[in-house]
């Protein structure tokens, strides 16, 4: 370009043309309604300006990575798809360096993507690229064009271009800030719409369809689905579909892992979706049911507490192609949205909860007061209400104790039943027996209330009315005596006839009638001792058997036991044997029941034992403090102790060589016919109950140790001083 050439670019005529585009970009800059108006405008002066007859406009993404031609002119509907800035050296020198570039002729340089190829197709042969720069930032690119010839733009008119395009940046910025704060107060808007419309309704389905709507209109799709995690198996199920306003696809699953919404879940990441046919995640199955075609999805998981509970997929955008920004806007709002409905969800799980545990508690029999970490009410039921005699209203906000003390100043009689507190780790068990117009029979106790993590938050008082059981067990046990006293007679009579017949009485008796009748006798025998078995029984769970205590020996216990059974034993070929320590003191007991006691379990012991087994009956004195237990040196104890009273014990003991007892049956067997099932011996399973009874009238204790395979140890303890207490610490 020659010196001419530069002046006559300066003459007044042609400073006029271009302040009169400069003021017609900057009248376009103030009334523009919107950024395409605005593109439009400006490059129509761009090209006139600069007698060029393509101009256009590429914005930089929000990552800027990637830029998309977004205006061109002359006007064009279908525009290429954006591109990477480092697939094109020359935008990638623009953009990084903030510099002009022009290309004098692009076909001496052909590239391959699609930007290039429109310009092929568009036959460009030169063309100036400007930055748009504004507050520091590139927004994207001026791109001005010639075809089909090749042109040199000159300095000035570089200059020129700069200028303007530098004002063109600013309005671009602004409308984009501007823009941008629409499309955030649009998604808060909708984001306010749709947390009223959770906290406005508890029908699941009136929210999510509410969501759903909202999302689809803000987002101008097709179709938009909402879709929740089941917990247990990882399906996602469709809970609300839109399509054209209609609801579809409820209660349909999705297998846990399948389609791009399983992908989505499992990955938490949104994910788009162009073309559909392209990507081999995409479920066609669902589309294919209710014939709906697919072309673009845009999925997005609602993560709360880093926990998946569900997926928004959005179908067929009607104004273009799903973008990044899009994924970015609907990740922020599902991230709302799954709080909102996380939060209503969890709310619902509340209410109904509350609902069910308040119908448990107006519906049982049972007084049930709850308090909290201080001891006062928080929560009561209809029946407590009323054995407090107060409304249910009144008993919430009372401190529990003041309630407890004031219901055992109305009992008549407290009690601590031993069997109902026989477990240490159990919290004791009170009986109350009230007075008034309804003599009632209340038992109390008290449970510690925990959280999920095991932490206790408060106490759960239980009051159980046990009239009727009391007048039921009163009428089962004066059956059970009347009938086992109404037995007793005949059984005694049959007896005394098998005996005078046995003596002859009634005539000669031949040895097969003795035989005979020994068997019957005996029979009878055991009968009798079974009914007095039930009858001891009877009344020492009724607290009504007279014990006679004595001062007893403990070698002529052991001895008169052996004597008893040695017969049996060496019936059954089964060895007797005794382990005594030396120099045993007496015990006060009831030697009768002592005896029975010992003979039960030395019984048990010899039926169980295989051929030439050895069945060992030992005694021991034992002391017990807070520090140790001391046992006397000439007997090593085949047991171990449990928690015993400080004091001195008379410990006795009966081991076998048996099959041994599982340990399911350890507490069981001493129930009232209470039996091993595996054991092939038959029984009354009554024996083992009166010893348990017979031990604990005497303060004692009786236990059992057996491992299923080696044998078993039944042993019990005595108190050598009756009145030092309970065998329990």
């Amino acid at each position: 370009m020659n010196n001419t050439e530069t002046i006559d670019i300066f003459e007044p005529s042609v400073v006029d043309v271009r302040t009169g585009a400069l003021l017609r970009i900057t009248t376009a800059i103030e009334t523009a309604t919107t950024l395409d108006e605005l593109l439009l405008l400006t490059l129509n002066e761009f090209v006139q300006l600069l007698d060029i007859p393509l101009g256009g406009i590429l914005l930089l993404h929000e990552d800027r990575q990637h830029v998309q031609l977004v205006n061109v002119y002359p006007p064009q509907v279908n525009m290429p798809p954006a591109i990477s800035v480092e697939d094109t050296i020359y935008l990638k020198h623009v953009v990084t360096t903030r510099q002009s570039l022009q290309v004098y002729d692009l076909r001496t340089r052909p590239q391959q993507n699609p930007l290039y190829q429109w310009l092929s197709d568009a036959q460009v042969r030169s063309i100036l690229l400007i930055p748009l720069v504004a507050q520091d930032q590139v927004a994207g690119v001026l791109a001005l064009a010639t075809s089909p010839e090749p042109r040199h733009f000159v300095d000035q008119e570089v200059a020129l271009a700069r200028v303007m395009a530098g004002q063109l940046a600013a309005a671009i910025d602004a409308f984009l800030i501007t823009e941008a704060a629409h499309r955030r107060s649009a998604e808060l808007d909708t984001l306010n719409d749709i947390a009223a419309a959770v906290t406005s309704s508890l029908d699941a389905h009136e929210i999510y369809h509410l969501v759903v709507k909202q999302i689809n209109e803000y987002f101008c799709v097709d179709a938009g689905s909402l879709l929740m995690r089941d917990d247990e198996t990882g399906d996602l199920e469709f809970v609300m579909t839109l399509e054209a306003g209609q609801e579809k696809l409820a209660g349909v699953r999705v297998p846990r892992g399948q389609g791009v919404v399983g992908y989505v879940a499992e990955q938490q990441h949104y994910e788009i979706v162009p073309d559909v046919k392209q990507d081999p995640r995409f479920y066609p199955k669902i589309s294919d049911d209710v014939g709906y075609v697919t072309h673009s999805i845009l999925c997005v998981p609602m993560v709360v507490k880093g926990r998946t509970i569900g997926v928004i997929e959005l179908l067929n955008k009607k104004n273009g192609n799903f973008t990044e920004e899009d994924g970015e806007r609907l990740t922020r709002m599902a991230a709302t949205i799954g709080v909102a409905l996380e939060n209503a969800r969890l709310f619902q799980q509340v209410t109904t909860g509350r609902d069910r545990l308040e119908a448990i508690l107006n519906s049982t029999n049972d007084g049930i007061l709850m308090a909290d970490m201080h001891g006062i009410v928080v929560t009561a039921n209809p029946m407590a209400a009323q054995l407090f005699q107060s409304r249910k209203e009144d008993l919430i906000g009372s401190h529990l104790s003041m309630l407890i003390d004031d219901l055992r100043r109305r009992a008549l009689d407290i009690s601590t039943p031993l069997w109902l507190n026989e477990n240490t780790q159990a919290p004791d068990v009170v009986e109350l027996e009230l007075g008034g117009a309804q003599h009632r029979f209340i038992r109390y106790f008290a449970l510690p209330v925990r959280d999920a993590y095991g932490s206790e938050i408060g106490q759960l008082a239980l009051f159980q009315d046990t009239s009727k059981e009391r007048e039921l067990a009163q009428l089962r046990d004066d059956y059970t005596g009347m009938l086992i006293h109404d037995l007793r007679a005949p059984l005694t009579a049959i007896m005394n006839g098998i005996m005078m017949m046995k003596r002859g009485l009634g005539g000669t008796v031949t040895e097969q009638q003795q035989e005979l009748l020994s068997i019957a006798y005996h029979g009878s025998q055991t009968m009798l001792e079974m009914v007095n078995t039930l009858l001891d029984i009877s009344k020492l769970e009724q607290g009504q058997l007279l014990l006679n205590p004595e001062p007893l020996s403990p070698y002529m216990l052991v001895d008169e036991t052996l004597d008893r059974l040695r017969p049996m034993a060496q019936e059954m070929h089964v060895q007797l044997h005794q382990e005594l320590a030396v120099d045993l003191p007496l015990v006060e007991a009831d030697r009768e029941k002592i005896i029975r006691v010992l003979q039960n379990l030395l019984d048990n012991a010899i039926k169980f034992s295989p051929v030439g087994g050895i069945v060992t009956l030992g005694c021991a004195c034992v002391r017990m403090n807070s520090r140790d237990q001391i046992v006397a040196p000439s007997v090593a104890l085949p047991i171990t102790l449990p928690a015993l009273s400080d004091g001195e014990w008379m410990l006795f003991w009966v081991q076998d060589q048996g099959p041994g007892i599982p340990a399911q049956y350890h507490e069981r067997i001493f129930e009232k016919f209470g039996q091993v099932r595996e054991r092939k011996v038959r029984g009354t399973g009554l024996g083992l109950t009166f010893c348990k009874l017979a031990v604990e009238a005497h303060l004692g204790r009786i236990w059992l140790e057996s491992t299923e395979g080696q044998g078993s140890t039944f042993a019990l303890v005595l108190p050598l001083n009756r009145h030092h207490g309970s065998p329990d610490t």
